[in-house]
């Protein structure tokens, strides 16, 4: 079917993207700028199905898969790295998709190999790119796993981190994995120097270390309220926002620790029983443009990184290659079993 034929048969179609809801300036920017200029553009409406964890979702394709359902759940799925292969592994995802994608041409070619170290063989397109940062507005911050620690100590409950089941939450605990273990390519195995470190400054911790953030964005709440000095995040330029917003003190700043900054992408995919392929095609070739990429690099937008070369942004250096969707995964139940329980 050739690319004129899709776009003919999407006309009319409404399609629907199951994604992370958990971000007002995210949801603002598909509710205010996305349908509306994929309406106007394609006569194409956008259904958002906003979900807290996307594992829930790709669990349902499952039995739909297993049940033989034709007509699924969902059509575009919004993810990244071990749901990226959980997805692939269970077959759930419609296929090579980028090689009917005419933008795809216009896209950074290095986002289009891997995904945490999975190879993505067309599965999933590139929607934006994230690197992991400190933010604080205090003077000479820790950047090193010794300084940090010492820090914490002399500054009981001014410091916190997401649980690691959030993603912003888990790369904070791969950075320092990376700093006290000397190296980028550890296992689960060798971690022990890592939840032992965890577990010294815990008590220090805000609240004692008796509870987490459950995510990057209440991490936020509480560096904007005053409560904790430091919260971290995957878009750099959110710190831009949130002064803009009033959120953050306007000598808020972002950093990187001495080690680097773990980058990655972020992509959207179509689910294997979609009802609307074509108009899911049309929706994702949009999304990897210039102009909706474009939109969503703006702070006050969403601050998050463009994948086109036109647009690409220079990332915070050294850069750290993700590790695998494994360890990613393994550190969630590592940190609860070690740390959050101890």
């Amino acid at each position: 079917m050739s690319w004129e034929e899709i776009e003919k048969n999407a006309y009319g179609q409404t399609i629907s993207i199951t994604m992370w809801g958990g971000s007002k300036n995210i949801n603002k920017y598909y509710d205010e700028f996305i349908a509306p200029n994929l309406k106007k553009e394609y006569n194409i409406t956008l259904k958002i199905i906003p979900v807290t964890n996307i594992r829930q979702p790709l669990n349902k394709l499952i039995i739909e898969k297993e049940s033989n359902k034709v007509n699924g759940s969902t059509d575009v799925i919004w993810l990244n790295g071990e749901n990226f292969k959980f997805a692939k592994t269970n077959k759930i995802l419609l296929g090579d998709i980028n090689s009917k994608l005419p933008n795809i041409k216009n896209v950074d070619p290095n986002s289009l190999k891997s995904d945490f170290g999975e190879s993505i063989d067309g599965l999933e397109a590139p929607l934006g790119q994230a690197n992991f940062i400190m933010i604080t507005d205090i003077k000479n911050p820790p950047k090193t796993a010794a300084e940090l620690r010492l820090w914490v100590m002399k500054n009981p409950g001014r410091f916190t981190y997401s649980n690691p089941n959030d993603f912003v939450g888990n790369a904070f605990i791969r950075t320092l994995a990376v700093d006290i273990l000397k190296k980028n390519d550890f296992t689960i195995s060798e971690m022990k120097p890592v939840w032992d470190y965890l577990n010294e400054i815990k008590p220090f911790l805000w609240r004692e270390g008796k509870t987490y953030p459950k995510t990057s964005e209440k991490n936020h709440e509480l560096f904007a309220s005053g409560e904790v000095d430091f919260s971290i995040s995957y878009t750099p330029s959110i710190v831009k926002n949130k002064i803009t917003l009033g959120e953050f003190p306007e000598k808020t700043y972002s950093y990187v620790m001495n080690v680097g900054s773990f980058t990655n992408n972020h992509y959207l995919t179509i689910a294997k029983n979609t009802k609307n392929p074509e108009g899911s095609l049309v929706f994702i070739n949009y999304m990897i443009s210039n102009d909706p990429q474009e939109e969503k690099m703006k702070s006050s937008v969403w601050g998050d990184g463009a994948v086109t070369k036109k647009l690409k942004e220079e990332l915070f250096t050294p850069q750290l290659k993700e590790l695998s969707p494994e360890i990613t995964e393994r550190i969630k139940d590592e940190w609860y079993e070690k740390v959050a329980k101890s």
